[in-house]
């Protein structure tokens, strides 16, 4: 069959958009409640409704699967984070809780994007690992710049303390969806808060 050729109305390329967009939609559950692990790629074809086939023309496997889900996750995080700080005004302080709660609320309104972004991708082992610290050299990146424009750190690296506090806060999220008792959103907001005021000159 032509690849310009029309199928129900759709064309070559736009059936196989509509056939990843399923796919992420089932591994995006998926992943987010049953885990990495448990999610193979006959259980993400029953889900999205395609061969075996047609699942190895949209990816290559499910890594790939799980990095572009994740890269989806990432994306929004950054946009809605990057959103909240532009509104914060130039106080130290309301820009640390406007982008905490904007990130934190974002990950925990619904728990599949925090077990994914913050547990599965780990999960996932060394291939995903250069795109894991790829996301959190971005967001050290935004945090350092602000961190430079608005305190004085003497001895200090940005960067780095950006990437330390970073993962306190993961630490915390993964807690949130794990954690036995889990903490209330209202806990994890006021510990990484505390965390990053408390690393912040007076």
């Amino acid at each position: 069959m032509s690849e310009s050729r029309t199928y129900r109305g759709l064309s070559a390329q736009e059936r196989v958009a509509e056939r990843r967009g399923r796919v992420l939609a089932a591994a995006f559950d998926r992943f987010g409640t049953q885990g990495y692990p448990a999610t193979t790629i006959d259980l993400l074809c029953a889900d999205a409704k395609i061969s075996t086939r047609a699942f190895y023309q949209c990816f290559d496997g499910r890594e790939a699967v799980l990095s572009a889900v994740y890269s989806d996750i990432v994306d929004e995080a950054m946009a809605i984070v990057r959103s909240a700080l532009d509104q914060a005004g130039d106080a130290p302080r309301d820009l640390v809780r406007a982008g905490l709660c904007a990130y934190i609320r974002y990950m925990i309104s619904d728990e599949r994007r925090a077990r994914i972004a913050h547990v599965e991708v780990r999960r996932a082992g060394d291939p995903l690992v250069p795109q894991r610290l790829r996301t959190v050299n971005e967001f050290a990146a935004l945090m350092a710049g602000l961190m430079r424009d608005h305190t004085v750190l003497e001895e200090i690296d940005h960067h780095n303390l950006a990437i330390g506090l970073i993962g306190a806060v993961q630490e915390l999220i993964t807690t949130g969806v794990q954690g036995d008792p889990r903490p209330t959103e209202d806990d994890l907001l006021r510990t990484a808060q505390y965390i990053f005021l408390s690393a912040l000159p007076n």
